[in-house]
């Protein structure tokens, strides 16, 4: 046997280091704003309501919008707009999206 790392070896020193480019990077304000305004656009007011579906999407406790990180805001907006109450103007046949044949007439 020799003393020489294996071809799969990584070595520690450099295995507990994380690189610069791959660590989280904080939330930026222009995503906080984008957090509050799906929230409202959603109609979800509610402090702790807002905190339910962050930390339900998320698998870390989140005590404010500050302390989330970039890369999540995504799915954040994702949950929020899903979560979104439908806005029913009036009846089914008042909110259908294509036009019928008699809408073509």
């Amino acid at each position: 046997m020799t003393d020489e790392p294996g071809l799969f070896d990584i070595p520690t020193s450099r295995a507990q280091e994380a690189p610069e480019a791959l660590r989280e990077l904080p939330i930026r304000p222009e995503q906080i704003a984008q957090i509050r305004e799906a929230f409202d656009k959603a109609g979800v007011t509610e402090q702790d309501e807002r905190k339910s579906l962050i930390n339900s999407v998320l698998i870390r406790d989140v005590a404010s919008l500050r302390e989330l990180h970039a890369v999540e805001v995504r799915r954040i907006l994702q949950a929020i707009e899903q979560r979104a109450k439908p806005k029913s103007t009036g009846t089914a046949w008042d909110d259908r999206e294509e036009d019928t044949w008699i809408d073509k007439l």
